[in-house]
């Protein structure tokens, strides 16, 4: 292979661990602010233009979307891992194979969900106990973001490839230029057109159209290792088991996230009342939480492709240099976000809506995060180092029990003592905690350094 095309590749088996995390990460963590930003508008515009009941529609919906496109951002998971660990390998042959017979795998999962999407919507917000006027504005925003599912699906799998390929400034980049536009059609629509929640719905859309052609349009002309040749172009048996093999638990992975997010939802909207406005709050509150305790998150992500390309070298060693790295920015971070989530609380939330009701209650949610915020990433760069070596079962069952362990914690300390909706809120911190200490058992146990996906694979180049 010509030197020129290994120049936009990052090689994560060599260099300080540190260094090189930090460096890579960075770029995601601030990819990271820059996408709750493009989400955030949508609550924040939708609350100081149109209201209370039209903010806790889009946050409903929101919900909902993620669990149903959650098969769309495993697979693209499972392309990143196997990617990595060919790059790692120096297979680079394998590499262009992955992402191709990948694409054919996203697309029909894809055009599947947005038929589910669309055709069901309505009947899964019932299940949730949303009515009335919610019900309508969530499901016509619903609608329209499935309708847009594959635009989200290219979008995701460039940013993924991006940093399987050790890149990570080009999905910050083109979330920049798309993040301004999001806001700018949000506040077009709603504020000049008096569109409601199919206003930022649309605005969304139109944005995640712009991102997938940037994006690829970016990657496509830095990195010459992806551009197909005849070969790769045909979908590639062996490839797709790989794919799947990671995909389909990292489908699962993601699905026990959202899926204990729309329980969680459920329960909030059962409490929800004209003057207890829980849904509205939590809304707003989940966006603050995303905005300032999540940018660690990068970090955790780095450590996936870390690890991918590490295991794949064989230097196992490495990778748990590298997730002694990540839980020491962690730690520094959490500090820095408990204290704004604590004690400006009211502050943010005051951001999106003026009701003193909605504030109150966001603002309590935002400490019981605050309490827990060190765990949530120690449990999450846990899970993600166990995909990028190959381990995808493992981190699953850590999933399953974090979800179990959330909804469980939250539905007791709601419906069995005097806390009522605060119980909600304290389930989640509260899982947080214990799954860390699971996650932790495991890696501790060496068996992700047996699951490598290419062992048994020839390394060509090419």
């Amino acid at each position: 292979m010509a030197v020129g095309k290994k120049k936009a590749i990052r090689d994560f088996t060599q260099g300080n661990p540190t260094k090189e995390l930090l460096m890579f990460s960075l770029p995601i963590a601030c990819t990271l602010i820059l996408q709750t930003f493009y989400n955030m508008a949508d609550t924040l515009i939708i609350g100081n233009f149109v209201g209370d009941t039209a903010m806790g529609a889009v946050g409903t919906a929101g919900t909902v979307s993620s669990v149903l496109l959650m098969l769309v951002y495993g697979l693209s998971t499972g392309m990143g891992v196997v990617v990595s660990q060919f790059i790692g390998a120096k297979d680079y042959k394998n590499v262009k194979k992955s992402m191709m017979t990948a694409m054919y795998i996203v697309i029909g999962v894809s055009l599947l969900m947005t038929v589910i999407g669309i055709s069901f919507s309505p009947a899964i917000l019932r299940m949730m106990h949303v009515e009335g006027e919610t019900l309508e504005m969530a499901v016509v925003y619903l609608r329209i973001i499935f309708a847009g599912t594959i635009a989200v699906a290219f979008y995701n799998m460039g940013n993924v490839l991006s940093r399987s390929l050790g890149d990570s400034v080009t999905p910050m980049i083109v979330l920049i230029i798309t993040a301004i536009m999001n806001i700018a059609l949000n506040i077009l629509f709603v504020t000049v057109f008096h569109m409601k929640t199919d206003g930022v719905a649309y605005a969304t859309v139109l944005a995640n159209i712009i991102s997938a052609i940037s994006c690829w349009t970016i990657l496509w002309r830095k990195t010459e290792a992806i551009h197909p040749n005849a070969e790769a172009l045909k979908p590639d048996k062996e490839a797709a088991k790989l794919i799947l093999k990671i995909g389909v638990p990292a489908t699962l992975q993601n699905s026990t996230m959202t899926i204990g997010a729309l329980l969680i939802q459920t329960m909030i909207n059962d409490f929800t009342t004209p003057t207890l406005p829980i849904m509205a709050a939590f809304a707003a509150a989940t966006k603050v939480e995303q905005l300032i305790a999540y940018p660690p998150g990068g970090v955790s992500d780095g450590m996936q492709t870390f690890a991918g390309q590490n295991v794949g070298a064989g230097k196992f060693d490495r990778v748990g240099k590298g997730l002694t790295s990540c839980f020491k920015i962690i730690a520094v971070y959490s500090i820095f976000s408990a204290c704004v989530l604590g004690f400006g609380g009211r502050f943010l939330m005051g951001l999106f809506t003026s009701t003193e009701a909605t504030i109150m209650i966001g603002s309590y949610y935002l400490i019981a995060t605050a309490i827990g915020i060190f765990f949530n990433g120690i449990d999450y760069t846990f899970r993600f180092t166990l995909t990028g070596a190959g381990d995808a079962t493992a981190s699953t069952v850590l999933s399953v029990i974090g979800l179990v362990m959330r909804v469980g914690i939250a539905y007791v300390l709601a419906y069995f003592t005097p806390l009522g909706y605060i119980g909600i809120f304290i389930g989640t911190p509260a899982s947080w905690a214990l799954n860390s200490i699971f996650g932790m058992i495991r890696y501790k146990s060496g068996k992700w350094k047996e699951k490598c996906l290419i062992k048994q694979r020839e390394v060509v180049e090419g």
